[in-house]
Parts: structure tokens; sequence; C-alpha cells
């Protein structure tokens, strides 16, 4: 059975988003162009990029459910028609750009973005799509568009408790980083939030989970992998886990890097407990 077509999309995401916005009485108007502008860019990212070009470029309505999601988390902090499509711009660059490998394929992701807000939310003003666009609750208790230097002096700040408390090795607050940081943050504040982490060894990836993962008070959970280390090893750690999460309602950010990927039984257990 195939995804539904546009059409049935708009009609699904219409309902949603037409609930959605009842929190801001003066956005409702905007529910129909926000579903419109969902499924466009959805449908042109689908015709655009396909499983051809990279084996993760697979798109399906799960996209759009976690774009619900995700806007319905900040809703309540948009006051105009500008921070509404800035939002929708946002959430659209974590769910799709994020996934893409070339720079071309960015920037084409990018100029979709412009393209599809300018056309379904049209009063906009120019500035309101400028990049960076960064969103965190870290500055305040609401989850809202942040100016880069304030959060970057918050980071440092927070930097320097987290070295002191759990490991020495300094980070350095490229642009890059803070990108890093609050996307990595945007995933581990979600219910069974996970993500992929794929860059150079030794660039910050772990670091980076860890920091956040405290910033967020999670427990840190990773294993010990030796030369002794065995599938049973792994099954006994998976257990004791997921029992914390589970039974104990302990929240964990779990951190499996490719030192531990022992064996490919390994990577076949993290795959379905995923």
């Amino acid at each position: 059975v195939d995804f539904p077509g546009p059409e049935s999309l708009k009609q699904i995401y219409g309902t949603f988003n037409r609930a959605l916005l009842k929190k801001v009485p003066s956005l409702r108007s905007h529910a129909e162009p926000l579903t419109n502008a969902m499924v466009e860019f959805y449908t042109e990212s689908q015709n655009h990029f396909t499983s051809d070009m990279q084996p993760h470029y697979i798109y399906s309505p799960r996209e759009l459910t976690r774009w619900k999601y995700a806007i319905h988390e900040a809703i309540e902090s948009c006051e105009s028609v500008d921070d509404l499509a800035r939002l929708w711009a946002h959430e659209a660059m974590r769910l799709f750009e994020d996934r893409l490998v070339q720079p071309e394929e960015k920037v084409w992701c990018d100029e979709m973005i412009d393209e599809v807000a300018k056309r379904h939310f049209p009063s906009i003003e120019p500035q309101c799509l400028q990049r960076p666009i960064l969103f965190s609750n870290y500055l305040t208790k609401n989850y809202i568009s942040v100016e880069k230097e304030e959060l970057r002096q918050y980071i440092k700040d927070r930097l320097k408790v987290f070295y002191e408390e759990q490991v020495s090795v300094p980070l350095v607050v490229f642009d890059s980083v803070l990108d890093h940081i609050l996307r990595i943050d945007r995933v581990l504040r979600q219910p069974l939030g996970h993500l992929l982490l794929v860059g150079a060894s030794g660039a910050g990836k772990t670091s980076l989970s860890r920091f956040v993962a405290w910033m967020n008070n999670l427990s840190v959970f990773q294993i010990k992998a030796g030369r002794n280390y065995s599938t049973q090893d792994f099954d006994d750690d998976l257990r004791t886990v997921m029992k914390r999460a589970g039974c104990k309602l302990e929240k964990i950010c779990f951190v499996f890097d490719e030192s531990n990927v022992l064996s490919p039984a390994f990577l076949e257990r993290m795959n379905a407990l995923l």
C-alpha cells in the first residue's frame, strides 16, 4: 500500500494543524497555509532525493508527524506569522536538511525552504528567514528563536561547570558546535529520541552528546567494550539499561560509538532496540 497522496496528507495534517493553532487565536487563519507549506516541501524533497542517491534518503509521512509535534512544542511562544514561518523553517531544516550528505543538496534544501515559505506566507518580512535559525529553551523556559552570540555565551558558561564536574577536555564553541549542541538537545528532549552522529573520529561527537545529556539531567550509559566483551555481555548491558529506563523511570542517554561495534550482531541489536 502506497503512502497517502498530497491531497490526503493535506486533509490529515490540516486537521492536526487547525487543532494546533487553536492555542494561538491570532494564527488560526494560517492553518491551511501551514499545512500546504508542509506538504509541498515534503513532496518536493521526496521527489528530489531518492534512495538511489543515498540509502537513507527515504521519506514517509512520519516526517510530517514529527514536524507537527515539533511545532506543537513551540507554538505558544509564536506571536505573529513571522514567528510561525521561522519555526516552520527551523523544523524543516532539522528534519530534512540534517540528513543530507552533499553541500549542494543542503543549498537546494535551504533555497526550497525560502521559496515555499514565501509562497505560502507572503506577508512575512525578508529577515524572518535569515540564517542562522536557532531554537532553544536554554535562555528561557520556552522553546523560542534565540540570538547566536547570546546562546554562545550561555553555552560557554555552562561548559565551565561541565569541565569541573565531568570532563577536563575543553571544547571550542564554533558556530558548528552551537548547531550540533542544539540538534542533539532537540532530539534528547523528545520521548524515545535517537540520532546518528556521523563524522571523523575525535571530532567531539561523544563529548557533545555527554554535555547535552548533562544539561538535560540525563544519566549517560556507555558499554565498556574490552577484548573479552561478548554478545552475551552486550545483551546483559542492554537488559540493565532498559530496566533502569523502563522500571525505575530513569532518564538515560545511551551513547554507542564506532569503537563499541565489535561485531555485526551488536548493530542488529541496536537496530531492533530502535
